[in-house]
């Protein structure tokens, strides 16, 4: 939607309301679980395999999936000051500026609770292929609720699917039984809680000098996030971040999360300005 309104100041603005669902999103473009901002090479989600007995395990929201995005733009060449008309030196130096500005706004990336141990019945120790299962009488909406200080979900909501000797494998349907000590596939669906929303606003000023119809020296001051507002970054969401002496061995149960569920880092730069002198012909 554009407005175009008097005195030289327009505006453009989108909203843009989406859902995507896939079952693997590829590399890039998604959340890391490490808790810094995703480098596409490692920590893409992708990678976890589930349960491949299920077709449903690894269905949920993209990688990249983001519910609402609002973008306003806007461009005002400001009138020039009164003094300025009756002079070559006021027109050359205080007519023709233009402000101009980007603000977006938008939803958080999905988190993928993933345990870098579960699944080990079927992949082999530490091959990061699987997720948690809720602890005992928790569900999904438990791990955005009763969240303990500094954390940004609740970590206790999740366990690891530890299956005893002698037990039977849940994944198989009660038609095996676990030999020894190992995980399960945990019941946590992909990408099931969401991240911090993001906003951020970008800001310039500029002046154009002309010396005949084509040529004209521009001069442009840029900020960047001009607010210095902070974007934080999804969360660790690695159950095998906990201690191991954080989680019980016989239930998995977390009784030390550690940084499992912590905010350690920004998504966005700080206030950035610079400067640039164009020659246009």
């Amino acid at each position: 939607m554009t407005w175009r309104l008097s005195g030289g100041l327009q505006f453009l603005a989108s909203y843009t309301f989406a859902k995507s669902i896939d079952d693997g999103s590829g590399s890039g473009g998604g959340s890391s679980t490490n808790g810094l901002l995703n480098t596409v090479q490692i920590n893409d989600t992708n990678s976890i395999v589930g349960n491949q007995l299920d077709n449903r395990a690894n269905r949920g929201v993209s990688d990249f999936d983001r519910t609402h995005r609002f973008v306003l733009s806007f461009l005002w060449e400001l009138p020039s000051p009164a003094f300025a008309r009756y002079s070559k030196a006021g027109r050359l130096f205080f007519a023709r500026w233009q402000m101009s500005g980007i603000f977006t706004a938008m939803s958080g990336l999905p988190i993928d609770v993933v345990d870098s141990l579960a699944g080990t019945f079927y992949l082999g120790a530490n091959a990061g292929g699987a997720r948690p299962n809720f602890a005992l009488g928790e569900t999904r909406a438990m791990a955005t609720s009763n969240i303990p200080s500094g954390y940004y979900f609740n970590p206790l909501a999740f366990a690891r699917p530890v299956v005893l000797a002698g037990q039977p494998i849940p994944s198989s349907n009660g038609t095996a039984i676990a030999n020894a000590t190992g995980t399960d596939f945990g019941n946590v669906s992909r990408n099931i809680l969401r991240g911090p929303r993001q906003s951020d606003l970008d800001f310039s000023i500029s002046k154009r000098f002309r010396f005949d119809e084509s040529k004209n020296i521009e001069f442009r001051t840029e900020i960047f996030n001009l607010f210095n507002q902070v974007n934080f970054a999804n969360p660790i969401s690695d159950l095998n971040t906990v201690p191991a002496s954080g989680i019980d061995p016989n239930t998995g149960q977390i009784r030390n999360p550690g940084d499992f569920g912590k905010t350690i880092s920004t998504s966005n730069n700080p206030r950035l300005i610079q400067f640039a002198l164009k020659f246009n012909f």
